[in-house]
């Protein structure tokens, strides 16, 4: 059974850096994950591939990828993992130019990247000056680090079993798969049965798929969208609350209410007085979008404390 690996940094939105710890079951991370042993003795399993990590060496795994990490005998593991994730940046950017080189790189781990050269001192430097702050050099510091590793060839990479591969890519169409549909039916009476016969899965094996994949119930992740997307409508719209709430697929105005206090503490109603001003960027989605984000990691947040 695979499990998600979520990061522990509250407000994670960029990155999140953790001690290089053992696991004993293979794991989705649902972020780009670099591993930097620190001390010789683990041993980092992909799905069909066993590699001892040692000093000096990184790796570097895309999203889905399955892997998993043991102790060779009684050595200790030390070491450090770097969570990061790209939507922050915001797609005009990671589309442009001058991050086409990084992309490419990112592109290629999904396979697992191994980098082991002297060249990689530079990069360590970077590593051992990041912290979990949310202080603007942090992100420079993290771009900086993925821009000296496309300056450095991969000395291996160790996912080449094409089943193993193609297996990963299934999991991530059938992520995005999922994702899409729900995004484009959010006013119909989704539920787990109707949801889980678009990919062809039993009820309670997608209950799982979902949950393990998204860290969420599949419950909780539609409310959460219908919620967000009801936020845009009540800043980008002249829409009735009521007209709202039916429109994302609430069930009655009084389900609207409940569902949208709760997790962004203000009733649709105050939430549209109190965000008025918005609307003088209607034309760019984007401040409406960050905005409706900002609540919900607010919410989250909260929920952690």
């Amino acid at each position: 059974m695979y499990q998600k690996i979520i990061a522990n940094t509250p407000k994670f939105l960029m990155f999140d850096l953790q001690p290089l710890t053992e696991n004993k079951n293979f794991i989705f991370g649902a972020d780009y994950i670099l591993i930097r042993p620190k001390q010789n003795g683990c041993i980092l399993h992909l799905s069909s591939t066993q590699t001892p990590l040692v000093v000096g060496q990184l790796v570097l795994l895309a999203p889905f990828n399955p892997f998993k990490i043991n102790i060779d005998n009684n050595k200790i593991c030390v070491g450090d993992v770097l969570h990061f994730r790209l939507n922050a940046l915001g797609q005009t950017f990671i589309d442009s130019v001058q991050f086409s080189k990084i992309k490419n790189m990112l592109d290629h781990a999904k396979q697992g990247l191994l980098f082991e050269s002297e060249w990689l001192d530079p990069l360590f430097e970077i590593m051992d000056n990041i912290e979990n702050t949310f202080d603007f050099k942090q992100l420079l510091n993290i771009l900086m680090l993925l821009d000296q590793l496309t300056k450095t060839q991969p000395s291996q990479i160790l996912e080449t079993h094409q089943l193993a591969f193609s297996t990963t890519k299934r999991t991530e169409n059938r992520i995005d798969s999922v994702l899409q549909y729900l995004a484009t039916n959010l006013a119909e009476p989704l539920t787990v049965t109707i949801v889980a016969q678009q990919l062809h899965m039993a009820e309670s094996t997608f209950s799982r798929f979902f949950h393990t994949h998204l860290g969420v119930t599949f419950r909780q992740y539609l409310i959460e969208q219908r919620v967000k997307q009801a936020a845009r409508y009540l800043v980008s719209t002249d829409w009735s609350i009521a007209h709202i709430g039916a429109e994302v697929g609430f069930s009655s105005l009084s389900n609207f209410n409940e569902k949208f206090k709760t997790l962004l503490h203000v009733t649709p109603r105050h939430y549209r007085a109190n965000h008025v001003a918005l609307r003088e960027n209607i034309d760019h989605s984007q401040s409406i979008q960050g905005q409706v984000q900002k609540q919900f990691h607010q919410w989250q947040t909260e929920a952690v404390l």
